[in-house]
């Protein structure tokens, strides 16, 4: 049920990304090339209904801010950068599954923490609560006043 994003998940990818963007960020196919190559983690459930996109706290990263910040406050962590449910698989439990194998891959690496941000601002209150109930504990905070957004970091030592 889980396994590798492929081609043919790309345009269902995009469309979710552009449906939940005021959380993301903006994402084109250029983009989502550069950032699945890049990617140490890019799986997807369901046939794309969902996906998650994770990094090592040392890749060459786009989003260099977040991990600039979590690389201040952590070592030896994995990343989740994205993870997007479409609207109509929510609440089947396909997060759960992704975090439960994102999870087992970082361990499986040897990492010590999984880390990830959720926005404040515009604030995302369903991301806060599936993080606190997996075992996520907020890190701080950061205010991007140029892109209008805030976000909470958070992290579960593994």
């Amino acid at each position: 049920m889980i396994s590798d994003i492929k081609k043919r998940h790309h345009k269902n990818l995009l469309c979710m990304n552009e449906t939940f963007v005021h959380w993301l960020s903006a994402l084109d196919e250029a983009g989502l090339s550069y950032v699945l190559e890049r990617a140490d983690y890019a799986r997807q459930i369901a046939d794309g209904q969902g996906v998650l996109i994770g990094y090592a706290h040392d890749v060459d990263y786009p989003n260099h801010k977040n991990m600039a910040w979590l690389s201040g406050h952590l070592k030896n962590f994995f990343y989740i950068d994205r993870i997007i449910i479409d609207a109509h698989a929510q609440g089947k439990g396909l997060g759960q599954k992704l975090y439960t194998d994102v999870e087992k891959h970082a361990r499986a690496r040897g990492y010590d923490w999984l880390a990830c941000e959720v926005n404040t601002k515009p604030d995302n209150p369903g991301s806060h609560r599936f993080h606190k109930a997996f075992g996520f504990k907020p890190l701080g905070e950061q205010d991007f006043p140029a892109f209008d957004k805030a976000v909470r970091y958070y992290a579960k030592k593994l």
